[in-house]
């Protein structure tokens, strides 16, 4: 059974503890208006200093507790947010990396996409203007050789090839007349013998009818 005697005898009648109890009482009255089951709670543990912003109600059981004890919970409670504070804060990092390496990804994925389409583009160009040279080419060489619905038809007088056929022509042409020419001179030396021979015979009968 407690001795409630001995305890004031012991503790309660010693003066610091009649003063200390005499502000218990004083900050018990700044909150005359409040819940009765609760207990004036001074945070600093300091009876002494009733300013309002180090006072505050709280339940019996909590402020009856041992100080220590209270500390001791609230200093685990204290690492317990903090702990939860560096998970939060650990958390947040691991998804802003995370976050950035898939921007990069992204980004890395359309400069790629980028790079392939400059490099389709330059390859189609390239065809388009190889294409291009082709048809000029083959436009070139039709109009040389002439088509049959076009105006440039071959052997009319409207295309280069009709030159070329008279340049041709011109040649045989001065060809046939040099022969001619050189057959004309051998029809020359022919007669030149003709008469020769002629004029031989001629004068060998003259000389064969003298000696008869």
């Amino acid at each position: 059974m407690r001795n409630y005697r001995k305890e004031y005898d012991n503790y309660h009648s010693r003066p610091e503890q009649k003063i200390r109890r005499a502000a218990r009482n004083a900050a018990r009255k700044l909150f005359a208006d409040a819940d009765p089951n609760k207990d004036v709670h001074h945070k600093d543990n300091n009876p002494l200093n009733n300013d309002k912003k180090n006072l505050s109600l709280v339940t019996q059981h909590y402020n009856r507790k041992e100080p220590r004890l209270r500390e001791k919970k609230l200093k685990l409670r204290t690492e317990d947010a903090a702990a939860a504070a560096d998970l939060k804060a650990k958390q947040a990092a691991e998804v802003d990396a995370l976050k950035s390496k898939q921007e990069g990804e992204i980004e890395a994925l359309k400069a790629k996409h980028e790079r392939e389409g400059e490099r389709q583009k330059k390859q189609d160009d390239a065809e388009a203007e190889s294409e291009k040279a082709r048809d000029a080419r083959e436009d070139v060489k039709s109009e040389e050789i002439g088509t049959v619905t076009g105006p440039n038809i071959a052997g009319t007088g409207d295309d280069s090839s009709t030159v070329k056929v008279k340049k041709k022509k011109k040649i045989h042409k001065r060809n046939q007349l040099m022969d001619r020419s050189k057959g004309g001179d051998q029809e020359a030396d022919w007669e030149k013998r003709g008469k020769l021979s002629k004029k031989v015979r001629k004068d060998f009968w003259k000389s064969f009818k003298k000696k008869k």
